[in-house]
């Protein structure tokens, strides 16, 4: 899962229309912050990291549910409450029924979620192993909120993440062997990864391609950089270094 680094609040933007934005502590209706995350993170699901075509197809995604019964209604139009999350991401069983505060959970704005997760053939993702006590039961959460370990088994009817994951780590296999035999230059493919989606897939498969990587960290809007070593070929690092969750 790619980690973002999301605007504070304050933030001075110009919109790909042309004007000015100055990025509020509240949007009315929160619907309104839609294009704010879009220029922000691209038009992507940060979590499942799915792209769509259109804002119309992504929700603005409540960190803390705006649900009143359980007791964070007040942050319903919070910018600090936002992400933006496919309609599947969003409306997981897992996600209605839990609260997951930011202090229990790992979240790409907060965490380098790249080094929570890790992406495996046919696009397969687990708590990285390499985890242990606190960072390992934080990205266990994450990972069972979002189901983004759920099978074509255990998926609902039209979860199909699980089998796009398996299709993009068939394609970025086939694209690193094209780019290595001199088939496919660099600016296509990163053309290409932007329309295909699922980054962490591609960030993954291109392991050792360093040329690769750096152009995928910094030519995706909202990628913090400080997540990842330049030295040791882009490799993710702790995001938050000296804390109980380094992580």
């Amino acid at each position: 899962m790619r980690p973002i680094e999301k605007y504070r609040v304050g933030t001075v933007l110009t919109m790909d229309d042309g004007t000015s934005h100055v990025v509020m502590d509240e949007y009315m209706p929160y619907g309104a912050a839609k294009p704010v995350l879009c220029h922000n993170f691209g038009c992507g699901c940060v979590y499942c990291e799915a792209v769509y075509p259109y804002e119309r197809d992504l929700h603005v995604e409540h960190i803390l549910p705006k649900d009143p019964k359980l007791g964070y209604s007040h942050l319903e139009f919070k910018w600090d409450n936002f992400l933006l999350g496919c309609a599947t991401c969003n409306g997981t069983d897992n996600k209605g029924n839990t609260v997951a505060l930011p202090g229990d959970c790992h979240f790409p704005h907060l965490n380098n979620t790249f080094l929570s997760l890790r992406y495996d053939a046919g696009g397969v993702v687990t708590v990285n192993p390499m985890l242990a006590g606190l960072s390992r039961t934080k990205a266990q959460t994450l990972l069972t909120l979002v189901g983004l370990d759920k099978t074509p088994r255990t998926s609902s009817p039209g979860d199909r993440r699980c089998m796009k994951r398996k299709e993009t780590w068939d394609l970025a296999c086939r694209y690193r062997n094209k780019y290595l035999h001199g088939c496919l230059d660099i600016d296509c493919l990163i053309d290409f990864i932007r329309l295909r989606g699922y980054w962490s897939i591609w960030f993954t498969v291109f392991e050792g391609i360093d040329e690769v990587r750096k152009r995928m960290i910094y030519d995706f809007p909202g990628t913090d950089a400080t997540c990842f070593d330049a030295t040791t070929g882009y490799s993710p690092v702790e995001r938050n270094p000296g804390m109980i969750d380094p992580v």
